[in-house]
């Protein structure tokens, strides 16, 4: 298994610049029409697409409906100690954030077979451009007026040290 961080198409149907990613795509499908006497007619038909996708992923805003409960307070928490790149301690040894378990994040997607036959792998984020949780915008509300810092207090869900080390930003 052959692991690479970033991908590139090389094909006359594909166009790189700074802004953009254009391919020209063809679809091959059937068309199939029935006359008046119950006879199929089967015509291949190819339609032709341009698919253009922006290369830098704008501001993305993320608007959280209950902020200040469990699942709010611990989905901020886990995005600014994997921005800030934190550790702490836990009954386990040293916790490093990461974003196992996010589709996005952690997964990879095998693009083919290199020229010994091995799989090669890339990170599904590396496909097509999209926004990094680190780069998300966050707002929202809730019915509580608590503070996101005692929210993530009162949700138990993260360990005390990573709690201590997040409190001032939350």
């Amino acid at each position: 298994m052959v692991y690479a961080s970033t991908i590139k198409v090389e094909s006359p149907s594909v166009t790189y610049t700074d802004e953009h990613i254009v391919a020209e795509c063809e679809y091959k499908t059937v068309e199939v029409s029935v006359d008046k006497n119950e006879v199929a007619t089967a015509r291949p038909v190819t339609k032709n697409y341009v698919f253009k996708t922006e290369r830098n992923v704008p501001k993305t805003g993320l608007m959280l409906v209950g902020l200040g409960g469990n699942n709010g307070s611990t989905v901020v928490a886990g995005i600014l100690a994997n921005k800030k790149g934190l550790k702490w301690e836990t009954k386990d040894g040293v916790q490093h954030a990461n974003y196992f378990g996010s589709l996005t994040q952690a997964s990879t997607v095998r693009l083919g077979m290199d020229a010994k036959g091995q799989d090669v792998f890339v990170p599904l984020n590396s496909l097509v451009p999209m926004v990094s949780p680190d780069d998300l915008v966050i707002g929202g509300w809730d019915i509580n007026n608590v503070n996101l810092a005692d929210a993530m207090k009162r949700a138990k869900v993260l360990d005390v040290d990573i709690q201590r080390q997040l409190r001032d930003e939350m």
